[in-house]
């Protein structure tokens, strides 16, 4: 298990997990995915900062398959990476409740 292209977790459903705005949080995660075990790709991609200042800037985006995206955030979190990305529930997103007609 260790960092692959994103292209190769394409069949296993890659899920964002981490967008890593600093070098050494990028480092950190990489670090804490490696130990774990788990397959992991990164992608330098754009993202809008929720600041004052606001912009856009280059950030590491952090990929694992679906199947270790919970442990993987866990994991970060239990290691002082508090910037997870967290999946939104699917039934939330398409409103979850039964038509009334």
């Amino acid at each position: 298990m260790a960092r692959c292209h994103l292209e190769d977790l394409t069949t296993r459903h890659p899920t964002l997990i981490y967008i890593a705005g600093h070098l050494w949080e990028a480092t950190r995660v990489e670090q804490v995915l490696q130990n774990s075990g788990v397959d992991y790709a990164l992608n330098l991609e754009p993202f809008v900062a929720a600041s004052m200042l606001g912009g856009v800037y280059p950030g590491l985006f952090v990929y694992v398959p679906a199947q270790d995206a919970e442990f993987c955030r866990t994991h970060l979190m239990r290691c002082g990476l508090t910037d997870i990305v967290m999946q939104e529930d699917p039934q939330k997103e398409e409103g979850g409740e039964e038509d009334a007609s």
